[in-house]
């Protein structure tokens, strides 16, 4: 017998086994459909975590329970706040003891069409991500081996873990994969904004002005706003240095921090301006209050460095009032409400 016909062997009993499990898999569980706008395009769904009520629920519970901080005091939820569009209101995250965290949470959902997390983007997968807070000294301050101890006493969370993968002992993978099952299904894509490209509502006058501003370049008399907050997400899903001050007291080098190099310095992600009227505040550090102050950033001179995002213009955007507040309005048109009234 040849090397090629038994890794063929192995490789096609491989594939029958998982086949098969997920055949039993999806008749003791049917699988949950994600429901999204066509625009949005497909999501990247994992295809060993496949979305089932069992794994959601477990999941959102989960997200809820401060059983996976250090003390039972803080839960993911404590920092993203589901009437926020789950993100906070405060600039940087409280975690354990009231720790002060070093950035702004940022908001969770559409997380089926991100390519990376964090603003740094250190996590590449949702699995990646979930696991991280929970150990962060400043954050949830846990011992991995203490949650899963804590979990496995709890005769709920044994049952719940047994229907959702199967019996055996709950390990930090079950744990990552149920949040992970969770985050997934929470999509946002209903702003009155989409509304008006369905024909269903139209923008008033205000608000247009601002989408006229929104998409057209600097150069032909807009804001140019959607070089970087591109696409049926708003964001292009990259790195930029949108040139914000270094706060001295952080000392946050953004991507570097990730990569080491010197071209990444005070890059961060770029987010998502969907439901941006009720995440402030805004930036990596919270440092505005409120989008006018957002806007008054990108008017005005921005600060100089080598990494400063080509995209800017490095005398500022010189909107007149008129304009800055027709942008707002268009802002506030891409929230929306049925995800936050869905959510509380």
């Amino acid at each position: 017998m040849t090397r090629g016909f038994v890794a063929a062997t192995i490789t096609l009993l491989i594939g029958f086994s998982l086949l098969r499990a997920e055949r039993e898999q999806s008749q003791e569980s049917p699988l949950v459909q994600l429901i999204f706008p066509k625009e949005f395009g497909k999501p990247t769904l994992p295809i060993d975590n496949k979305l089932t009520k069992e794994r959601i629920s477990l999941g959102e519970k989960l997200f809820h329970d401060t059983i996976l901080s250090i003390d039972g005091t803080v839960s993911c939820a404590a920092c993203h706040v589901e009437e926020f569009a789950f993100s906070d209101d405060v600039d940087l995250s409280r975690g354990f003891e009231g720790r002060l965290g070093k950035r702004n949470s940022p908001p969770i959902f559409n997380l089926a069409w991100k390519n990376h997390f964090f603003w740094d983007g250190r996590a590449r997968t949702v699995r990646d991500q979930v696991l991280q807070p929970i150990q962060d000294h400043l954050e949830m301050a846990a011992n991995l081996n203490q949650v899963l101890y804590r979990l496995t006493r709890r005769k709920s969370y044994r049952e719940d873990f047994k229907k959702a993968y199967g019996p055996g002992e709950i390990t930090s993978e079950m744990l990552s994969l149920a949040l992970e099952n969770y985050l997934l299904t929470i999509v946002s894509g209903d702003s009155k904004f989409d509304q008006s490209l369905e024909k269903k509502v139209k923008l008033d006058p205000l608000e247009d002005e601002g989408r006229r501003l929104f998409f057209t370049s600097h150069e032909s008399g807009g804001a140019g706003c959607s070089e970087c907050h591109s696409g049926p997400h708003f964001s292009d899903f990259t790195f930029r240095n949108n040139g914000l001050r270094p706060a001295p007291d952080l000392n946050d080098l953004g991507r570097n921090q990730v990569t080491g190099k010197e071209k990444d310095k005070f890059l961060f992600s770029t987010p998502s301006l969907r439901n941006i009227a009720i995440t402030s505040p805004y930036m990596h550090d919270g440092r505005f209050k409120n989008l006018t102050e957002v806007i008054e950033h990108y008017n005005t001179a921005l600060h100089q460095t080598p990494t400063l995002d080509p995209a800017l213009k490095k005398q500022g955007l010189q909107l007149k009032a008129a304009e800055k507040k027709a942008l707002l309005a268009f802002l506030q048109a891409l929230t929306d409400p049925q995800f936050v009234e869905a959510a509380k």
